[in-house]
């Protein structure tokens, strides 16, 4: 992760490295993502994205479940 950093000339804004890396969990596609014009930006539209689509999933699982269960 080291690397990452080094590699890139990040300017953090309101936010430390670690809140990044807590919020990226690390994961250098996300990372990658939340960088716009060389500055951290955790509310970058890829990540309202990932977050409808992770709710989309629980709620089709969840509906699933529950459809299975009144089967029963």
């Amino acid at each position: 992760m080291d690397h990452w950093w080094r590699r890139k000339e990040v300017d953090l804004g309101d936010y430390s490295q670690d809140e990044v890396e807590d919020f990226t969990g690390r994961i250098p596609l996300l990372l990658e993502n939340c960088l716009v014009d060389g500055k951290i930006n955790l509310r970058v539209n890829f990540f309202l994205e990932i977050c409808s689509q992770v709710t989309t999933f629980e709620e089709d699982i969840q509906s699933d479940y529950n459809h299975k269960k009144l089967l029963q």
